[in-house]
Order: C-alpha cells, then sequence, then structure tokens
C-alpha cells in the first residue's frame, strides 16, 4: 500500500535564509534598551557621547532622537549616530549589542 504526502513547500527553508538567521542570532538581539548600553559603555565614554549630542551645532532631530530614546534598534538612524558618537565600529556596535542583552535590570 502507497501512502502520499504533501509537503508545503512555502515553509521550506533555503540554506542562505538559515545561514541568514544564524548570522543574525550571532551579531546579538535586534533591539536593546539605553539603559542597558549606558551600563556598558559607562559613565564617563557615554558623557563624552553626549556632550557631542547636546551640542546647537549638532542637527536638532539627532539630538531630540538621543533624547527620546528608550530602545536601540540595529540599523536604525538612531543607533547609528549613537555609534559614530561612541566611536563605535560596526563590530564593536554588535559587541555592545551583545553585552548589553546580558545587562538584566
Amino acid at each position: 500500500m502507497m501512502t502520499t504526502a504533501t509537503i508545503d513547500y512555502s515553509r521550506l527553508m533555503k540554506a542562505r535564509d538559515i545561514k541568514a538567521q544564524a548570522e543574525a542570532r550571532a551579531r546579538g538581539p535586534a533591539e536593546i534598551s539605553l539603559l542597558q548600553v549606558m551600563i556598558v559603555v559607562g559613565e564617563e565614554k557615554w558623557a563624552r557621547a553626549m556632550a557631542i549630542a547636546e551640542d546647537a551645532a549638532y542637527p536638532w532631530a539627532m539630538r531630540a532622537a538621543l533624547r527620546g530614546a528608550t530602545v536601540l534598534v540595529r540599523g536604525s538612524e538612531t543607533m547609528d549616530t549613537l555609534a559614530f558618537l561612541l566611536g563605535l565600529s560596526p563590530e564593536e556596535t554588535d559587541r555592545l549589542f551583545i553585552e548589553a542583552a546580558q545587562v538584566t535590570l
């Protein structure tokens, strides 16, 4: 007696998708809290970055975004600006997300 099986191809994952998901997990979470970042970065480095961000010569919209942020999203303009202010490379930003995610509040 033969039986047949139905395969739902829409649920199959391609190897490149599996690899992309693994790489994303290795880079850490997609979101972390601003407080987690502040704790990992430390008071001195954070204060230096915020002094630059508070300068009136810095774009108003970015100052407002940084002041209002409670959650930082990887790849967002706010996170990219913060990484720039902190002097972080993309690899250091990845490490920041991983380390910050380990901080429990």
